[in-house]
């Protein structure tokens, strides 16, 4: 718990007090004594020595813990929700809210306490020039304010459900204001140096996150960009490519999230989807656009793509975990597909997935040679080839999500 039996260290002030967002000037403002200034207040200050280095234990074990937690994560509102949910679940605090600031307003992004449903949180937003929060986001000092019932600037909800005290402090992200992380606890005079010691690194992890979370959005819009053009001259050699990859993402997308993958697997198979045929680029054009049946040599020139696509997006960091997927993508699950004749459980799930979209696309779009299948002879396709060509489970899972549309 945040708060502890032993003697607290209090604020000397009643009212709101506005810090600079530096650890030692902080502390220092809240007029906090850190030794003992006569041999009487030696004895208590030994006594609570022990409690003192319990608490500041378990602090710097939640510092710790939730920089872990928040490491591999890369979207903005995963991050709020997870360092919310940390604090609450680690201090019990009555309120943890982080806030997104965006022009003059803040809005929520995240909150975690007993009234977060009661008075949706969620939907609240306010302006910069309201409240503890907004001065916060305004001036980029944060405020302590030990006893909010003397503090004019705070946004009342409820007196019997209002907080004592409450700690806002600024997110800083890449030098600017991000957003507000706002602490509250029930009683008045709750928080102390310790706690704003906290909060503040705190802090610095989210924006950390954060930071690195817009930073590797940059970069996978770069690479984006860089796929997208080698997807147009793909597209430049073979027109068919370009609606048949946009259906084979949105199909194989809503198999993967029925089939429960995580956002990260999610990413992957989008990508896989997207790129599954950039191999094609190594083909010659009269090959891939060739009206009639293939020789078995070109057949061949054909199943190069997949070896060619996966060393290609081997090579980028980005699609380095679609390099596998797009080339498995015409694996078997029998284990007679190409290029690696892996079966089962061996080949990726999402290439499975793709690969099985993949064939049901092809099987019902028209192409110069013929026309597409109806689309219960392609089901019934699936079917059939289950357990040999297709997962089982991805074929069940791609009829279900077929069914309802």
């Amino acid at each position: 718990m945040l708060r502890s039996q032993a003697r607290r260290r209090r604020p000397a002030a009643s009212h709101t007090t506005d810090l600079p967002v530096d650890v030692h000037a902080a502390t220092a403002a809240l007029a906090i004594p850190t030794r003992p200034t006569s041999p009487l207040q030696a004895v208590p200050n030994l006594r609570n020595h022990a409690d003192e280095a319990r608490r500041q234990h378990q602090r710097l074990a939640v510092a710790a813990h939730l920089s872990g937690q928040l490491a591999p994560l890369q979207n903005p509102m995963a991050i709020a929700e997870r360092a919310v949910s940390e604090l609450h679940t680690a201090f019990q605090f009555h309120l943890a809210v982080i806030q997104r600031l965006e022009g003059e307003t803040l809005r929520v992004l995240a909150a975690a306490g007993p009234h977060v449903d009661e008075y949706g949180f969620l939907a609240f937003e306010q302006s910069i020039h309201q409240g503890v929060n907004g001065r916060v986001a305004r001036t980029g000092r944060l405020a302590f304010v030990p006893d909010t019932r003397h503090d004019a600037d705070y946004l009342r909800r409820d007196a019997s459900t209002d907080p004592g005290s409450e700690l806002s402090l600024p997110i800083i992200v890449d030098g600017r204001i991000w957003g507000v992380l706002n602490l509250e606890q029930v009683d008045a005079h709750a928080f102390d140096a310790d706690d704003l010691l906290l909060a503040e690194a705190v802090c610095s992890q989210i924006g950390a996150a954060l930071h690195r979370a817009e930073l590797a959005a940059e970069v996978e819009a770069t690479v984006a960009n860089t796929l997208g053009t080698l997807i147009d001259v793909l597209e430049a050699k073979d027109a068919y490519t370009a609606q048949h990859a946009r259906d084979v993402v949105e199909l194989s997308e809503c198999v993967a999230r029925r089939l429960g993958l995580t956002d990260r697997e999610l990413r992957d198979v989008h990508y896989a989807a997207i790129l599954h045929d950039i191999g094609k680029i190594a083909v010659p054009s009269d090959i891939l656009r060739k009206p009639g049946k293939l020789t078995a040599d070109e057949f061949e020139q054909i199943k190069l793509h997949s070896d060619v696509g996966g060393r290609l997006l081997e090579r980028i960091p980005f699609t380095r975990s679609v390099a596998p997927l797009v080339r498995a993508i015409h694996e078997r699950f029998d284990g007679g597909g190409y290029p690696d004749n892996l079966r089962g459980d061996d080949i990726p799930l999402g290439a499975r997935i793709v690969g099985t979209c993949d064939a049901f696309d092809a099987m019902i779009s028209d192409r110069p040679y013929r026309n597409g299948m109806p689309q219960g002879d392609a089901v019934a396709e699936l079917h059939r080839c289950s357990g040999t060509q297709f997962d089982p489970k991805v074929v069940e899972a791609l009829v279900e999500e077929l069914s309802q549309r």
